[in-house]
């Protein structure tokens, strides 16, 4: 008997304890705007890192491209089976729990299953019953845990989908300004400054901010992949970045476009590399390789020296470590953003390019 009520208490701890910390990840993840939860982020990041070792030992970005949407029905059904197997546990833990609806006998461990899978899914099959007014309510609680869940997952699944659509528009926008960082300047020198750049600038920054809320709010963005290098928000925002510090450190003050779209736009893609963290990204080990002034040179485009631009840009080492990560995070190298001379990055877009030709990679 007491060997009976140990394992009865045993066995509704562990149920509790399976709930609520898949109750409490569910309302992290879909409720707050910090983050997902503990379950959440480390499911998604772990899953990532597997397939990232793979894409390293044979390149496919088909397989990153589609890691997206599997970890987005992963979190799902994990949320669903995590709270079926808690429940399960609370309802094996009294023999008289469950009986057939009809011959009142006790149902066995399977039965119990099929009672927990139908109550929580709110399908309310009536095979089989709860007995007790304890374990009525318990059926009511589980059933309303499953409403709350699905309604909940449909709340935070659908808007990723849109958040994931308006990640790879907005990469787009930078793309068609230029698929590298010397590229972005070079298009938009006229001879005599950098004409319309502090308009695209102030156009970017809202937006730029807005992708650093939503990945803050839904760190699974960062799994969404983009085989089309031009559409790729990582590539995009590290061209974006390492243009804005061509132009700062690299550029004359009297070339440089007006400081204050300048500023805003390099302040939001700093908050966006904050958002990082949820996605357990740390800053490389190593600097990336600097963009190249003489390319800018050739083209007519003042600038300091190259011992000053290097001096310059020795305070954002953590800041350029972090890009670099970014790439890497998200599968490519730095040598598919480094310069115009090594890549070609945007040039599906360009209009001596085939509508129905992609480059992938």
């Amino acid at each position: 008997m007491i060997i009976k009520k140990k394992m009865t208490t045993l066995l509704i701890i562990i149920g509790l304890l399976i709930l609520i910390i898949v109750t409490i990840d569910v309302l992290v993840t879909t409720l707050t705007v910090g983050g997902g939860g503990p379950i959440t982020s480390r499911f998604s990041s772990w899953i990532w890192w597997v397939v990232l070792k793979i894409h390293h030992q044979k390149s496919s970005h088909r397989l990153l491209s589609t890691t997206g949407l599997v970890l987005l029905s992963g979190i799902a059904l994990a949320w669903f089976v995590l709270t079926w197997v808690g429940w399960t546990f609370i309802f094996c833990a009294e023999n008289s729990a469950v009986v057939n609806a009809s011959s009142k006998i006790p149902a066995d461990t399977w039965e119990r299953i099929y009672f927990v899978g139908y109550t929580i899914s709110t399908l309310g099959m009536g095979d089989y019953q709860a007995q007790g007014r304890i374990w009525q309510i318990a059926t009511a609680i589980s059933s309303a845990s499953g409403f709350f869940l699905v309604t909940l997952s449909i709340a935070y699944l659908l808007p990723i989908v849109s958040a994931a659509s308006e990640k790879r528009a907005f990469a787009t926008y930078i793309s068609s300004l230029g698929g590298t960082a010397d590229e972005i300047l070079i298009r938009a020198w006229n001879g005599q400054d950098f004409g319309d750049l502090s308009s695209h600038l102030s156009s970017l920054t809202p937006t730029l901010t807005q992708q650093g809320e939503k990945h803050l709010a839904y760190p699974i963005l960062h799994y969404f992949h983009s085989v089309e290098r031009a559409r790729s928000l990582a590539l995009s925002l590290i061209a974006l970045d390492e243009a804005l510090t061509l132009l700062q450190y690299g550029i004359p003050d009297k070339y440089q476009p007006d400081p204050t779209s300048l500023g805003a736009a390099r302040r939001a893609s700093a908050a966006f590399l904050k958002t990082l963290k949820s996605a357990y990204l740390e800053p490389a080990s190593y600097n990336p390789q600097l963009p190249s002034l003489e390319l800018l040179r050739s083209k007519g485009i003042p600038t300091v020296s190259d011992a000053e631009f290097f001096k310059n840009t020795k305070i954002i080492t953590k800041r350029r470590r972090l890009l670099l990560a970014l790439a890497e995070n998200d599968g490519w190298t730095w040598d598919a953003i480094c310069s115009s001379l090594t890549t070609n990055r945007a040039s599906s877009l360009d209009d001596e390019t085939l509508i129905d030709d992609v480059t992938l990679h």
